[in-house]
């Protein structure tokens, strides 16, 4: 079982105690969905049971990639689920990677869990993998996560003016990216 040890916040694998917080915290209703890529439909209950069905087998059969594509973002005294940090293929063939965090409860938005939660996320992500780069997307109306890669050390490396519409807003995407040189000599 995969756990790195955080002073804020543990990243470990998931367990069968995680999801039923996850379930809850799926659910349209809640703040984060105002900010995690809002311009995206939030999934529906036949999504989510496909997706906590298929999280429940891993659980069960603990069958993890290396490395890991999704970790729990837990408390680390009570070790209770607050969220989750995630990568996927941006480009396969270039091994690069598009990263993400989410802290689910708007209490836990504060304290520097999630900038600890990327810190850690980012540094295991270059060490088990010859990835060369790292990125993450958001838009500009989610100033936080804007800060977060800025106090990071990661770049704004591209800026799509007016490319989302949030409630009935226009805002620019903007990626954020750091390199493996970079974060080792940071």
């Amino acid at each position: 079982m995969l756990r790195i040890e955080g002073k804020r916040v543990v990243l470990r694998d998931w367990a069968a105690a995680d999801l039923a917080p996850y379930r809850g915290w799926l659910r349209p209703e809640h703040e984060w969905h105002h900010w995690d890529a809002p311009y995206y439909a939030a999934a529906d209950g036949a999504e989510i049971d496909a997706m906590l069905a298929r999280l429940a087998g891993q659980i069960g059969a603990g069958d993890w990639p290396t490395p890991r594509t999704r970790l729990v973002v837990a408390d680390p005294s009570t070790d209770s689920y607050l969220g989750v940090v995630t990568w996927y293929w941006e480009s396969e063939p270039s091994d690069w990677r598009r990263v993400g965090v989410v802290l689910h409860d708007p209490q836990t938005w504060s304290g520097g869990r999630g900038t600890e939660a990327l810190t850690l996320w980012t540094t295991y992500l270059f060490a088990s993998t010859a990835a060369v780069r790292l990125d993450f997307a958001t838009w500009s109306g989610n100033e936080r996560m804007c800060r977060l890669g800025q106090r990071l050390g990661w770049v704004e490396e591209a800026r799509f003016r007016q490319a989302r519409e949030v409630r009935g807003q226009r805002y620019d995407s903007v990626v954020y990216g750091v390199l493996r040189e970079e974060w080792l000599t940071r």
